[in-house]
């Protein structure tokens, strides 16, 4: 949203008021979602969000993201309203202005004004300290202006996404139907990290190892809770299994389950094969729709098949 006047957001009367005669949290999303005017009603967001890849004199190396920092933190709130201000900063300047309560609600939070404002600024705070935003005074209210995912203090530019684009501009998409699912109360902080690195790998099928406890700055513990949430969620299913590499065995070989995303959370599959440009271009309400998303992720047989997917200690 841009700067100025605080905006008003226009909705039917709420037929599940509070005992307060204030909004519920989920009629808060929704009032707060349809203010953002995406057509598609996903939010681009970058792989460095997740992992961050830095240059160096001896190669690229793997630097702590803002999301490992959010999680070994456990600021999950802080998490959930990163995800929310993405969801509606679609436009330059890419700032929004909204009531501390506002935001304090769609965060689950009823308590009066003051009580909401302290923790909001507070979230408003760790981000900021983070790179990911910047506050300002709007009037009597905070304008807050989404900066790039890398944490660098950047300013914001929509990813390009071109298939020959530079490394940063990658990016995946989170639908809307996230919160209308409930997700953001289902999971917990393991389970939300974990579907966004999973997201932004844009595999149609792929494996869940330890390993990612390493690539991506968590612990071994996020990663094997976060994929049981996401599998009795609903949002991941098992497709197969496979025999990878791992020389810390005397057999230098295990197993692993295969999984995929279920609809409409495989929006992000890459179309590696036809090369095919995906522009994130903010899908404001006067602007035209992109490209489809991508489809789904073809059945695979049971059956087992040799993969060299993991061998101890290397990369992602």
């Amino acid at each position: 949203m841009h700067a100025g006047a605080m905006p008003r957001i226009i909705f039917p009367p709420a037929d599940d008021p509070l005992p307060d005669g204030g909004l519920s949290q989920e009629r808060s999303i929704a009032a707060l979602l349809d203010s953002s005017k995406r057509r598609k009603r996903e939010v681009p967001i970058r792989r460095s969000l997740v992992q961050r890849v830095v240059e160096g004199d001896s190669g690229d190396a793997k630097a702590p993201s803002p999301l490992s920092t959010l999680v070994r933190a456990r600021r999950e709130r802080a998490l959930d309203l990163y995800l929310l201000m993405a969801a509606v900063t679609t436009a330059a300047p890419y700032d929004v202005t909204e009531r501390s309560e506002l935001w304090a609600r769609c965060l689950g939070h009823h308590a009066p004004g003051a009580s909401a404002s302290v923790m909001v600024s507070r979230l408003w705070l760790q981000l900021e300290q983070l790179g990911l935003i910047k506050r300002s005074q709007n009037g009597k209210f905070t304008k807050i202006t989404k900066l790039m995912e890398d944490g660098t203090s950047t300013a914001y530019r929509p990813p390009i996404g071109l298939a020959d684009g530079p490394l940063e501009d990658i990016y995946f998409r989170l639908p809307f139907q996230y919160w209308v699912d409930g997700l953001h109360e289902k999971l917990t902080l393991s389970g939300k990290a974990l579907l966004l690195i999973c997201m932004s790998r844009r595999d149609p099928q792929f494996y869940i190892p330890e390993v990612f406890a390493d690539w991506y700055g968590l612990s071994p513990k996020t990663i094997r809770k976060g994929r049981q949430e996401l599998l009795t969620a609903g949002v991941l299913t098992t497709v197969g299994y496979g025999i990878y590499i791992d020389t810390s065995l005397p057999t230098l070989t295990t197993t692993a389950d295969k999984y995929s995303f279920q609809a409409p959370y495989n929006l992000n599959v890459s179309k590696r094969a036809t090369a095919a440009d995906c522009s994130a271009a903010d899908d404001t309400k006067a602007e035209e729709d992109g490209p489809a998303a991508p489809t789904s992720a073809t059945d695979e047989p049971l059956l087992p098949t040799v993969e060299f997917l993991v061998r101890k200690g290397e990369a992602g």
